[in-house]
């Protein structure tokens, strides 16, 4: 028997139900499981001294048990890590988490890749970076690969902070558009050992003043790869409910065609009524369930899922119901961001910093051309207090229909009073056009107007 069966095992024994509950509903065992904890607390000293040394002795004398107490302190962090996320909370606190627990080094940098959280259409990897060299360490480029031939999944990968201090808790999200999960999976993250974290140690100088600069990738970078097997237990939870309720979404129709509740979120599928005058961009929504129990957008991470045939976001993601147990579900929608057909490209004329049309709340601050490169600030109105949003794609055109592609963009407030423009509710996005000679060039927005709803949609989920 390996260390990984005997600490199954442990856990096994530690967690299994007593024959008495079986029969019990979960509320019911959860106030067995109260009451045996309070009935814990009237220990006599003079036992639970005894049993203290008895679990001293364990940790002391077996590797299965010591590594079980050693595993805590990561748990820990991981459990911190998701505090910002109440469906990966509530999953942990579930026992909805797979142990992986395999590691490489390569150099003086060891990669360990801890515990997954894993359902039909989501997978959470926790991982640590640590070097006895390196204070901080970079994680680029994460990719996920199909354990048979080694090809790109069709998933949509997000991290946390590419720069963290050496043994720091990591988090990297994959969503699967569709299809099941698969049981195996390749999981790669390039890795940069550096001596100081990359961020800024002072307020940097007006945006006009700061040099653009190419991105080049680190030639020392270091591949780590690994297989990961699921536990069919978590990849085969989840649930879809089919709907295909028409209803109408400011002016534009809709049809609600699914719903699927996963244990790590769940997702809204909509289509759209081919006559629409503007596609879905995103919205604003919740779900209730029978109790009041809210569940809410994405706020860190993926937000939505676009269509394959158009700019439409098809699927959009909420915190999951899963474990509440709800007889009902509602959703209410009360705002949407829409992009007009006839706004998918607009036109701005760069040598006299005039632009034809812009998306609601954005106006052209500067374009500015080095004898190289065209450099443009806009100026936006912020939807909620300190928080940006996009504007425009990475993919623009010149008037031949010829297509470019910019690979960094800025964002945030003015370092420097601007004229008009230094309320406290503005924020500025800034990019260059690189090596565009041109004097006039076509952006593609990321929306073009924002409606919010007098009285919400409500949509009867089950």
């Amino acid at each position: 028997m390996n260390r990984q069966q005997e600490y199954q095992e442990l856990l096994l024994e530690l967690e299994n139900t007593p024959k008495e509950m079986s029969q019990m509903s979960a509320n019911t065992k959860i106030r067995a499981r109260k009451r045996t904890i309070l009935r814990s607390t009237l220990i006599p000293p003079g036992l639970f001294l005894a049993m203290l040394c008895m679990v001293t002795l364990a940790v002391n004398t077996s590797p299965t048990i010591a590594y079980a107490f050693e595993r805590i302190p990561v748990l820990r962090q991981i459990a911190v890590a998701v505090n910002f996320n109440p469906s990966l909370t509530v999953a942990i606190e579930h026992e909805f988490i797979q142990r992986i627990d395999l590691a490489q080094t390569i150099g003086d940098i060891t990669m360990r890749v801890e515990y997954v959280i894993v359902d039909q259409r989501q997978l959470n990897i926790f991982y640590t970076l640590s070097s006895p060299t390196y204070a901080y360490l970079n994680s680029w480029r994460p990719a996920i690969f199909c354990a048979e031939d080694e090809t790109h999944l069709p998933v949509s990968i997000s991290s946390g902070p590419h720069t963290q201090s050496s043994g720091a808790i990591r988090q990297t999200v994959v969503n699967f558009f569709d299809g099941q999960m698969p049981d195996t999976l390749v999981f790669e993250m390039l890795v940069l050992g550096v001596d100081t974290a990359w961020m800024y140690a002072e307020i940097p100088e007006p945006v006009q003043a700061l040099p653009q600069r190419e991105y080049t990738e680190p030639a020392d970078l270091i591949a780590f790869v690994f297989t990961l097997a699921f536990d069919p237990g978590f990849t085969e939870q989840g649930k879809i409910l089919y709907l295909y309720q028409d209803f109408t979404l400011a002016d534009q129709r809709m049809v609600l065609t699914s719903v699927e509740i996963y244990p790590t979120h769940m997702r809204i599928n909509l289509a759209a009524d081919p006559s629409n005058t503007a596609w879905l961009r995103s919205l604003h929504f919740f779900a209730e369930n029978e109790r009041g129990e809210r569940f809410d957008t994405i706020s860190n991470g993926i937000t939505a899922f676009g269509a394959v045939d158009s700019p439409t976001m098809a699927s959009h993601l909420l915190h999951s119901p899963f474990f509440a147990q709800s007889e009902a579900l509602t959703l209410y929608i009360k705002g949407v961001e829409w992009l007009d057909k006839d706004m998918q490209r607009v036109r701005v004329d760069l040598a006299n910093g005039i632009a034809q049309r812009l998306p609601e709340g954005v106006t052209l601050d500067e374009a500015r051309w080095d004898g190289q490169s065209w450099h443009l600030s806009f100026a936006v109105i912020e939807r909620a207090p300190n928080h940006n949003h996009q504007i425009f794609g990475q993919d623009f055109f010149n008037e031949a229909g010829e297509a470019f592609r910019f690979n960094a963009w800025s964002s945030g407030i003015r370092f420097h009073s601007s004229p008009g423009y230094d309320a406290p509710n503005v924020f500025f996005v800034q990019f260059a056009l690189a090596d565009f000679p041109y004097d006039i060039v076509y952006l593609t927005p990321a929306y073009s107007r924002v409606a919010t709803l007098v009285a919400p949609v409500a949509l009867r989920l089950r």
